[in-house]
């Protein structure tokens, strides 16, 4: 699938960008106007506070409105690091990392065609985003992120967009494709 990074300037615009096609903020001036049968699923930061205090990590990540088997839950449990007594563990005891863990990976069992992730390594170990990574190239929908994180924008982006001041530049290749244009575009 596609799976475009937005790069650009702190302040540029980015996050509001994901935000307003996630819906979660309503554009200024113009709509937001998804395809066809697009369901947008945002991750941020925000959707860890959603997670339920009282529940274990395996009941959150079974309540799910797709009819999943309780193994394919617990290997996916199992790939982000909850192993073994892991998943009776209450939500409300978890670290930051195994909160954004668990949240990816409820993200994860219902994914929406169109996925919007906002700075998803943040709080994660080496071995959590390489899990994240291996879900994502088996993810046939289109991807949007942002990150920070080079080695992950090199590994999943096969489309960059520039952000800034609101102007977006499509570079319809990887991160290194980008570089080597804004290179060539800027001598120093």
């Amino acid at each position: 699938g596609q799976r475009t990074v937005l790069v650009g300037p702190n302040g540029a615009g980015k996050s509001t960008l994901l935000k307003i096609l996630a819906g979660v903020v309503h554009p200024q001036k113009g709509v937001r106007e998804l395809g066809h049968n697009t369901k947008a699923g945002y991750y941020s930061q925000y959707r860890v506070d959603m997670l339920q205090p009282g529940r274990t990590v395996l009941e959150e990540a079974l309540d799910t409105p797709e009819r999943i088997t309780e193994q394919s839950i617990r290997t996916l449990l199992g790939a982000f690091l909850f192993r073994g007594d892991d998943v009776f563990k209450k939500t409300a005891v978890l670290s930051g990392g195994e909160k954004s863990r668990l949240a990816l990976v409820k993200l994860l069992l219902q994914p929406p065609n169109l996925l919007l992730m906002d700075e998803p390594t943040t709080h994660l170990d080496i071995p959590s985003i390489d899990a994240l990574l291996e879900a994502l190239r088996q993810f046939t929908g289109t991807l949007i992120f942002i990150s920070h994180d080079v080695y992950f924008i090199r590994q999943l982006s096969n489309h960059v967009v520039r952000v800034d001041a609101g102007r977006l530049t499509h570079f319809p290749g990887g991160y290194q494709y980008y570089l080597d244009k804004t290179a060539a575009a800027s001598p120093q």
